[in-house]
């Protein structure tokens, strides 16, 4: 749960401040983007200053790829608060709703952050409500797991056996696929390895499936909006 923590806000009298964009640091790294997301790969040094930056009202999945300490989210405003995120584990997921966004991020953590943040830039508005929290498996069943679905999204969980390939089936909805941890992939334009953090993106109705090494882990992220 993120908990929030009271913030002061100090006005200047009789002075008015433009709002404009405050660019993103070096700390998010655009690695995949088409009409229907844009995702970045997020590093947070263990106890960094992330400056204030800006970040569009369009509802994202931050998929969590390391075990990590607290960070705090400090939001610009009239409303300004502190968001305390609290510890990360490897696998676990969040999903918000739209909401644009300047804040700067102080880690409290003694090891570094590293996560993807998932805009879905074509994500219809009135879908999402409340955020989703999907936690990291604990004792991991192979197999595809449907964690979440609703009208527009579908998150599954997949998940290979130790010693044995696993295949993952063509669906009718576009879909990012995501590496929790390193592994290859058998795509039909050849193997792929990918580190923890890749994508590969599945067009709608794709003609094969794909085939993941032994032991993978990997979330599939289905848009089931029209195109």
């Amino acid at each position: 749960m993120i908990k929030l923590i009271p913030t002061l806000l100090f006005a200047t009298a009789g002075i008015t401040f433009a709002a404009q964009t405050a660019p993103l640091p070096p700390n998010y790294k655009t690695i995949f983007e088409n009409s229907d997301i844009l995702v970045m790969h997020v590093h947070y040094g263990a106890h960094e200053f992330v400056p204030m930056h800006d970040h569009p009202a369009v509802a994202t999945m931050f998929v969590y790829l390391n075990d990590s300490g607290e960070v705090d989210i400090t939001h610009e405003g009239p409303d300004a608060f502190t968001a305390q995120r609290p510890p990360t584990h490897t696998g676990a997921y969040r999903i918000a709703p739209g909401m644009a966004e300047r804040h700067s991020v102080t880690s409290h953590s003694d090891t570094d952050s590293e996560f993807l943040r998932v805009e879905l830039k074509r994500f219809p508005p009135a879908d999402l409500k409340q955020p989703v929290r999907g936690e990291a498996p604990v004792s991991p069943t192979p197999g595809i797991h449907t964690e979440f679905q609703d009208a527009a999204l579908r998150v599954d969980r997949i998940l290979c056996v130790a010693d044995a390939p696993c295949s993952v089936p063509p669906t009718s909805a576009r879909s990012l696929l995501i590496a929790i941890q390193p592994t290859n992939v058998q795509t039909p334009n050849g193997e792929r390895h990918l580190e923890a953090g890749d994508v590969v993106w599945l067009p709608t109705n794709a003609k094969s499936p794909l085939s993941l090494a032994p032991a993978a882990q990997c979330l599939r992220l289905s848009l089931l909006y029209p195109e």
